[in-house]
């Protein structure tokens, strides 16, 4: 069901999601070590030539915004389960062009193939049972020479590596003004789903299974990773 995008909400309203967009927005940069870096690196696969992106787990549209900036005359299709985060990226001037849609990222999409498909920080919280089937449907999803850039948290190759790790992560944290409270319950959530949070080498060779003929890891920042796979 495509969302509405001239969804009548009064001033109020308005400016309730404007401001939990901008809180999330800052609050995603300070938990993300070099989010700059991380995003540009994203984009930066985004061809030129594209016409037609779908962004799985759009979130407040904080990438949205990135991809439309610079690359204003892509389609895109945003797709995100939270109507709540729906509407704080509504509420973007940016992105009244976007098509964004309410729904599970494993429910269907829109017919059609996508020259570039795209997630951020969303591929962990896919059950770990479903993440195979999603990345055989995204390569099939995509045009020939289609491109999906998949930009997320893993876990590193070892235990020793995230103790070392997450405690460089908790210090950059507290250098981005985050409270103790915060940090605690970011640190918790990644305790709790660790078990289930892929590697380098296993998302890796769950995309070569999936069909993808090429698969780049152009970045890694300790609990981070750009992974980039070709159809062609």
């Amino acid at each position: 069901m495509k969302s509405d995008m001239n969804h009548n909400v009064d001033r109020s309203d308005n400016e309730h999601y404007l401001s939990m967009a901008s809180a999330y927005d800052t609050r995603l940069s300070a938990i993300l070590p070099e989010s700059e870096t991380f995003f540009a690196e994203v984009l930066s696969f985004i061809p030129v030539q594209a016409q037609k992106l779908l962004e799985l787990g759009s979130g407040t549209g904080y990438a949205t915004e990135k991809i439309q900036s610079r690359f204003n005359t892509l389609q895109i299709i945003g797709i995100d389960h939270s109507d709540e985060m729906i509407r704080c990226a509504q509420q973007k001037p940016h992105l009244n062009q976007v098509t964004f849609l309410e729904q599970d990222i494993r429910d269907p999409w829109p017919a059609g193939q996508f020259d570039v498909i795209l997630t951020t920080l969303c591929f962990h919280h896919v059950p770990e049972h479903d993440r195979m089937a999603l990345l055989s449907r995204v390569h099939e999803a995509l045009s020939p020479e289609g491109i999906f850039i998949c930009g997320d948290i893993i876990r590193p190759e070892s235990d020793v590596a995230e103790e070392i790790y997450r405690s460089r992560w908790i210090r950059s944290m507290e250098s981005a003004g985050l409270s103790s409270e915060e940090i605690t319950s970011i640190v918790n959530s990644r305790i709790t789903n660790y078990g289930e949070m892929e590697r380098v080498e296993t998302l890796i060779d769950k995309m070569r299974r999936a069909g993808f003929s090429v698969v780049l890891m152009p970045y890694r920042h300790e609990i981070s990773v750009v992974v980039v796979g070709f159809k062609a």
